[in-house]
């Protein structure tokens, strides 16, 4: 029988060390094993590994390899055995370990003439070997059942159409031994399945058999010794090209082949056979009768089935025995990136909450922008007709002049007219007047309603000149009422700006309006509000309303932009802040200054606008009023 693993001697060091106090002497152990020290005993690295770390001066292991176990003419073991007793004969054992049955026939053999009062351990042993011989008093056994037919059973249950079962087999005398259980054991179903073994044949041929069985064929891999013609010098090796050839699934009887290239099933557990190993050893190196530990032989486990061999000779996970653990299995995208894709889907997730909360504060914003514009083109359109309400007395006398010059000029023609002869040019000369006087009330009429009127924001391009122009023609007659001149200064050419003309008026009335009450009453020189336009730097063009009044006090210059701030008994203070959030709105600046000497004014900045053609307009267009 093969040979536990790396993980049953790991273990079993473990549990020595653990048996032996560090006061007393070192225990000295002996371990056995059936084969060389490389086809079937690679673990023995890791156990003088985990020998130096855990029972460093506490433990003294003496490792032996029964190489005569793969002869069938075994005179050499009187020599072993000769060579084992000159080399214990001053240092005796405290405890013999064999793995495999070799070893424990070698041991029973020559027990009395080696340790006949040494504890014996024989592991890794079939209750078979164990069970036609006695165990001496000082012998005791961690033995395994195998149910051959148990194991064809489970062949045929996730393979129902096997037809023929080849048993991989060595030729030694252990493995003749097992070909003849294997056929007594399968002779009840030999009507059901017929038996290849391939024994006593070369490795070569071997592998060609293996790839060439006839459908519906199975392999059931029992133990290869190293002993056969061309087999590789470790098992693992062999064990890799017979999977690499074989045209039909491969079953064992031990998880020690789990992963190795068998399909899997009941299997004899190789972990539980360490646990009860390493329990029975430390035991007995505590002084532990060995007759009196008897146990019983470890049987399969649970079933376990390596997932790529389902896959590749198409086993359906249904066919399996309830119950079963399926190793091996391949992660999916999802069990290999796991971490990353829910980091991705967490940065995605976040990604979209921050762009759906962008899109909807832009969407908010807009809207408020929107609102903000509405609100502030009413507001902007109350504050002209409030403008417009304090200025009703000089708009109604402004418009009752020329109506009442049409009256006379009416009754003067009706009195001509009553004339016997009346006078024909004089009669022109009337209607001449009446139709001046008509143009000139329809103008004043037509610049209220364009201040006055509630009509979309449109940007286009504006020439603030025409913009300065048209206040100041509006409130010619205001200012005259008030006893002051209104002049202008403007650009020699267009200089246009992007926005909307009646916002930009509303500015200019309210700075001029402003310049008005300043001057107010004041007793001063003069009395006079200049507009002027200018190109500054070729990029902007720059608006300013001049007054001749007191000035802005120095402390109130930093806040009269600000909401409902005004020195005005009876003003709002809303004129200045409706302005400059107009020319804000247009990504220009307005600021205030006093004059030297006596007076304010108040400039406002805008960029020009892209349509305008700079190269045309001259490079100084200032013109000082």
């Amino acid at each position: 029988m093969p040979s536990f693993g790396a993980r049953l001697l790991g273990a079993l060091l473990l549990a020595l060390a653990a048996a032996t106090a560090p006061a007393q002497p070192p225990k000295r152990v002996l371990l056995l094993h059936s084969w060389g020290p490389v086809f079937g005993d690679l673990y023995a690295k890791d156990m003088r590994v985990q020998l130096s770390r855990q029972m460093p001066g506490h433990l003294e292991l003496y490792e032996e390899w029964l190489v005569s176990a793969r002869f069938a003419d075994r005179q050499e073991d009187a020599a072993f055995a000769g060579y084992l007793g000159t080399l214990f004969a001053d240092h005796p054992v405290d405890l013999v370990i064999t793995l495999g049955a070799p070893a424990a026939n070698f041991v029973q053999r020559y027990q009395q003439s080696l340790f006949s009062s040494t504890p014996e351990l024989l592991a890794d042993v079939e209750e078979r070997r164990t069970a036609d011989s006695s165990l001496t008093p000082n012998e005791t056994a961690v033995a395994i059942g195998v149910s051959f037919p148990a194991v064809v059973q489970n062949i045929l249950r996730v393979r129902p159409q096997t037809s023929t079962l080849a048993v991989v087999i060595g030729n030694s005398p252990i493995e003749k031994f097992w070909v003849g259980q294997i056929r007594d054991a399968l002779e009840p179903i030999k009507s059901r399945i017929s038996l290849s073994f391939l024994t006593e044949l070369p490795f070569s041929e071997v592998l060609r058999r293996i790839a060439t069985l006839p459908p519906r064929s199975a392999i059931l891999y029992i133990l290869l010794s190293p002993d056969i013609e061309g087999i590789p010098q470790d098992e693992d090796t062999a064990l890799a090209q017979l999977h690499a050839v074989a045209n039909a699934p491969m079953f064992s009887y031990t998880d020690a082949y789990l992963g190795k290239g068998i399909v899997g099933g009941p299997l004899i557990s190789g972990e539980e056979q360490g646990r009860a190993t390493v329990s029975v050893a430390a035991r007995l190196l505590s002084g532990e009768d060995p007759s009196a530990i008897r146990l019983p032989p470890i049987g399969v486990g649970k079933p376990q089935f390596d997932w790529r061999e389902l896959k590749r000779w198409n086993i359906s996970e249904s066919d399996l025995p309830a119950g079963s653990t399926i190793l091996f299995r391949d992660p999916s995208a999802w069990e290999r990136n796991r971490w990353q894709l829910l980091a991705t889907a967490a940065v995605l997730v976040l990604q979209s909450g921050l762009i759906v909360g962008l899109l909807h504060e832009r969407r908010r914003r807009r809207n408020a922008e929107l609102n903000s514009h509405r609100h502030l083109a009413e507001l902007a359109r109350m504050n002209r007709r409030s403008t417009i309400g304090e200025l009703s007395t000089s708009i109604a006398h402004e418009i009752s002049q020329p109506l009442g010059a049409i009256l006379r000029n009416t009754e003067a023609a009706q009195a001509i007219l009553n004339k016997g002869s009346p006078d024909l040019e004089e009669l022109k000369d009337i209607m001449a007047d009446i139709e001046r006087d008509e143009r000139r009330a329809n103008e004043v009429i037509n610049r209220l309603r364009g201040l006055l009127a509630n009509v979309p924001t449109e940007t286009k391009d504006v020439d603030p000149n025409e913009v300065v122009r048209e206040v100041f023609e509006f409130l010619s007659a205001q200012a005259a009422a008030r006893g002051i001149a209104l002049t202008t200064s403007l650009a020699p050419g267009p200089v246009y700006v992007s926005g909307d003309r009646i916002q930009l008026q509303q500015v200019v009335l309210n700075l001029v309006i402003n310049g008005m009450d300043a001057i107010g009453a004041a007793v001063t020189k003069e009395r006079r509000i200049t507009g002027h336009t200018m190109l500054v730097d070729r990029t902007a063009a720059e608006v300013a309303i001049e007054d001749s009044g007191p000035g802005i006090q120095m402390d109130t210059v930093e806040h009269i932009f600000e909401p409902f701030f005004t020195t005005k008994e009876t003003g709002m203070g809303v004129g200045l802040s409706i302005a400059r959030t107009i020319v804000a709105n247009h990504l220009g600046r307005i600021w205030a200054e006093n004059l030297y000497g006596a007076g304010a004014v108040f400039r406002f900045k805008l960029p020009l606008a892209k349509k305008a053609d700079r190269e045309r307009l001259p490079a100084q267009t200032a013109v000082s009023g």
